[in-house]
């Protein structure tokens, strides 16, 4: 299982790594292009590793503890990590949404304004995935049932159909269609532990199966990205093909791995922020826009640091009290 670990690890870096990319100008980089291309939708790996763990941990399943323990380690950090975000535009500290009309959402009563951000995620940018994965969370008796009747692989298929057909949603406007696109993903996690055959016949030539997926999808997607729907199956293929890769080559505990898998959801929750006001900095104290690789790789960094600097100030202040407010 220790792969699954390092799995998760490499996934929460690759979505930092993506927002940290689309906060700058690539500046015609031809490898921030690239790696804007292969890492949009990288939330479809971390999902597959949060089926494939849900799966692997359902003997003798508790619906109610399993609830608790999800209230305790997600639910109670999105309310926490949420309030600054949500302080900042019901206060009218920043008047600006990129989707949300701003007239509209200062008509609603406070009560409203604040449910409507919880129930969307809107509020910050990286915060729609608690409300799109509490549903499957919810539905997990539902989930298990199908896995013990060994319908998962009939399952995962039906569930395509509704996915490919409404694609992933552009704004938090719906997010019952964010469960509907994840739900193949979370599906396709739960299947593979189920039958590791899968992913354990492709390992011997993982290194070269993943070295031509990257060829592969840039040269089709290259001067036309795929659609949403056309990158689900294709993220799919690639989460597959990962499993493999780690399994045949990072089999063995890395700590560099194992603690950005740990702090995976902590991560998740905050890094947003940090990418918010690198971009603010830049843009507005200084006049400038970042650009390029190198910005790129200064973004990242600094928001990597900044992330698990303030955990570590959470857990020196709070001490066991942490516990409450980031899950840890």
């Amino acid at each position: 299982m220790q792969f699954i670990n390092n799995f998760r690890g490499i996934a929460i870096l690759l979505i930092v790594l993506i927002h940290a990319i689309g906060t700058i100008n690539n500046d015609d980089s031809a490898i921030l292009y690239s790696l804007s291309l292969l890492l949009d939708n990288s939330t479809i790996l971390f999902v597959v590793v949060a089926g494939y763990l849900f799966s692997s941990l359902s003997t003798n399943f508790n619906y109610l503890k399993y609830l608790k323990h999800k209230v305790k380690v997600i639910i109670i950090p999105y309310f926490f990590f949420s309030l600054p975000a949500i302080f900042i535009y019901m206060s009218g500290l920043k008047n600006t949404h990129f989707w949300i009309d701003i007239n509209w959402f200062h008509s609603l009563s406070f009560v409203s304004q604040y449910v409507y951000f919880m129930a969307s995620g809107a509020h910050l940018v990286t915060l729609w995935f608690i409300p799109m994965i509490i549903p499957l969370y919810l539905f997990s008796p539902g989930l298990l049932y199908v896995k013990n009747k060994q319908m998962l692989g009939a399952f995962f298929f039906v569930s395509l159909i509704p996915a490919l057909w409404f694609g992933r949603p552009e704004f938090s406007e719906n997010n019952a269609i964010w469960t509907v696109y994840f739900l193949p993903t979370y599906l396709l996690g739960m299947l593979l532990w189920q039958r590791p055959r899968i992913y354990e016949e492709l390992t011997r030539y993982s290194g070269l199966m993943l070295f031509s997926f990257i060829v592969t999808y840039l040269w089709l997607s290259w001067d036309s990205a795929f659609s949403t729907s056309v990158d689900l199956l294709w993220k799919m293929v690639l989460a597959v093909i990962l499993m493999a890769f780690t399994k045949r080559h990072l089999a063995k505990q890395n700590k560099f791995l194992n603690m950005f898998a740990r702090l995976s959801f902590y991560l998740y929750f905050v890094h947003g922020y940090f990418i918010a006001a690198i971009r603010m900095l830049h843009s507005q104290l200084f006049g400038i826009e970042i650009t390029g690789l190198f910005a790129a790789a200064a973004s990242f960094s600094t928001t990597i640091i900044l992330s698990l600097a303030s955990f570590v100030i959470i857990k020196w202040i709070l001490k066991d009290k942490s516990k409450i407010f980031v899950g840890l």
